[in-house]
């Protein structure tokens, strides 16, 4: 069956609550999404309803982020043990794993760490290291502390990448935001989750890549200014099994950025056909 709209689910692991979307398909692949930092399982809709009638989709709001709790702590080796709990909870037993930017670290971590639960892995827009433009000053003005209005949050993002259009920008913004005691909107992340910086420093991502046994798809954004092209071929000459698409017209968020190229992507290395 193929829903209208995600069930909504909240999965307690380890005292933690982790909300997640279900867009229904028991009898297909199971398919989880993993967010990148300070966005939410929303931020995948548009690609779930694309992948929804090949595999069972879910999307994960990871720790402090989205409608899960936040938590003390932060990381990849955390992340790993809540993706555990969460598809124990669900019955799942192999899947394939999506992951962009902080989630495709987390998913290639969780990759290299649990092969057994992966079949195929999709990393978006992140590698083993990051580029050195991530340091530099983001274009336009700086982002304020709280908003006035889903426009006004949308017209800030959309002045920074303007590839997905203020329409979509409304949208994803409208799952984006809550509302404080004081009335102020702020962004639906937990305050904590600036404690990530330098978290997974420590960690030898050349390594962990290297561990992945799953069919890898790397793919990056031609004006990525996380992932540089270099880093994107090496990823793929030291994965046991990768592949490597640049989709072209798009950023960071390649699957809002340019949709149809990553489907196109998608559908060849995950082997179904889209419907046209």
């Amino acid at each position: 069956m193929n829903l209208l709209a995600p069930i909504e689910r909240d999965v307690i692991v380890d005292g933690l609550k982790l909300h997640l979307l279900d867009w229904g398909g028991a009898d297909r692949e199971p398919l989880l999404l993993l967010h990148g930092f300070a966005a939410h399982a929303h931020a995948w809709d548009t690609l779930a309803i694309a992948l929804q009638p090949h595999f069972h989709v879910y999307a994960l709001d990871q720790r402090g982020h989205g409608d899960s709790d936040a938590a003390d702590e932060y990381g990849p080796t955390l992340t790993a043990k809540d993706i555990d709990g969460v598809v124990e909870q669900l019955g799942i037993g192999r899947m394939i794993l999506v992951g962009l930017s902080m989630g495709g670290r987390n998913a290639m971590y969780y990759a290299a760490t649990r092969p057994e639960r992966v079949s195929r892995l999709v990393v978006i827009d992140i590698g083993p290291e990051v580029s050195r433009r991530t340091t530099e000053a983001p274009a336009g003005p700086p982002e304020p502390e709280t908003w006035e209005s889903i426009e006004h949050a949308a017209r800030h993002l959309h002045r920074g990448n303007p590839y997905p259009g203020i329409h979509y920008f409304r949208w994803v913004v409208s799952h984006s935001l809550r509302q404080r005691e004081d009335g102020a909107l702020v962004w639906k992340w937990s305050p904590t989750i600036r404690q990530r910086s330098g978290i997974g420093a420590d960690i030898d991502w050349w390594a962990i890549l290297r561990e992945i046994q799953a069919p890898t798809l790397v793919l990056r954004g031609a004006f990525s200014p996380v992932l540089d092209a270099e880093i994107a071929e090496r990823m793929v000459a030291e994965l046991r099994d990768g592949r490597y698409v640049e989709i072209p017209d798009s950023f960071h968020t390649l699957h809002e950025d340019n949709p149809e190229a990553v489907q196109a992507a998608l559908e060849q290395f995950l082997g179904f056909q889209g419907v046209r």
